[in-house]
């Protein structure tokens, strides 16, 4: 079989949601930032031998062949990728794959930053060059269902498109961040499942009143409506996440964990706004001021707490073939 390439390197970042998150399961707007955190996969083809996959973090290591990794018996991600592409055309039966997402860690807790999106955008990238097929977000979002994923789709578009993504209906529109806004963003230390954290939020969201339910989806909404207004934009975003909080309490889903309501506590003293910035619980949260001197003072009085300044800043490139040969 013929291959045009026969070495590819693939990255792609991260992200932290700004808003919208849960709210968008049910048709709402999120918006999602791409940070310069990237997940990075390399595939290279061989004369002879099966597939070698690795990655650091450890979560592959295996040397297997081509037709057991299609195999109807596999039902992990990376089966179900590989079989959307050999739908498409013929895979190779040597190659190598690596896949880093040692940026998506800190002391080996896996941050909230979107690591699985990024080797689901990474690999589905790496394949279709490697296939010479078109990178096209159509194509990677019936990858990202075919692996029987049923969520919003936040990830892995802000992934591909990388920059501030709008999301609404898995639908990614690229946007500018709003003038005048900062951003910090803290790891509270300790991880979250995120999948567990999406089931309870769907159970528990069926049983709130309705009026709360349209309340936190209109909410979303007008806080992707105002990007162009800072003040605007800032007070549609404490609205969101105001009912976001009154949602966690009247359902007792502990997504606002301690850590959490205590950052909200101290950035609403320097005039600051605090949120969880994905499925909370744990993982990650951002705070956003429209002065950098709120931001400073939130640095100074977290340092008691068990919760880590990230240096994250935004990526504007999204999905990105950074090596081929």
């Amino acid at each position: 079989m013929h291959q045009p390439f026969r070495h590819i390197s693939v990255s792609s970042p991260g992200k932290v949601v700004i808003a919208g998150e849960y709210a968008v399961l049910y048709g709402a707007s999120a918006l999602s930032l791409a940070i310069d955190r990237r997940a990075r996969c390399t595939l290279t083809t061989h004369d002879e031998g099966v597939w070698r996959l690795r990655s650091s973090p450890p979560f592959w290591n295996e040397t297997v062949s081509l037709e057991a990794l299609l195999s109807k018996s596999r039902t992990d991600s990376l089966s179900s990728t590989l079989n959307w592409f050999a739908r498409q055309k013929a895979l190779p039966d040597h190659v190598s794959v690596h896949m880093d997402t040692l940026g998506f860690f800190l002391d080996q807790r896996k941050l909230g930053l979107g690591s699985s999106a990024g080797v689901l955008v990474t690999l589905y990238a790496a394949l279709a060059t490697l296939l010479e097929l078109p990178i096209e977000v159509k194509d990677l979002l019936s990858v990202y269902r075919s692996s029987r994923v049923y969520g919003s789709g936040v990830d892995v578009l802000t992934s591909f498109f990388g920059g501030l993504v709008q999301v609404q209906d898995q639908i990614g529109t690229s946007v500018d961040f709003p003038k005048g806004i900062y951003l910090d963003i803290y790891e509270v230390g300790f991880s979250t499942e995120t999948a567990t954290m999406v089931d309870r939020f769907r159970t528990a969201f069926d049983n709130v009143p309705v009026t709360l339910q349209q309340s936190f989806i209109n909410a979303a909404d007008t806080v992707s409506n105002s990007l162009t207004d800072n003040n605007n934009f800032l007070n549609a975003l404490q609205n969101f996440v105001q009912i976001y909080r009154d949602i966690d309490s009247n359902a007792k889903l502990a997504i606002w964990s301690t850590q959490h309501e205590e950052m909200y506590r101290l950035a609403a003293d320097v005039g600051a706004l605090y949120k969880p910035a994905g499925a909370g619980g744990g993982d990650i949260g951002v705070a956003v001021a429209t002065e950098q001197e709120s931001l400073a003072a939130l640095r100074l009085k977290a340092v008691e707490l068990p919760v880590n300044l990230l240096d994250l800043q935004q990526d504007t490139h999204g999905v990105r073939i950074e090596k081929s040969a």
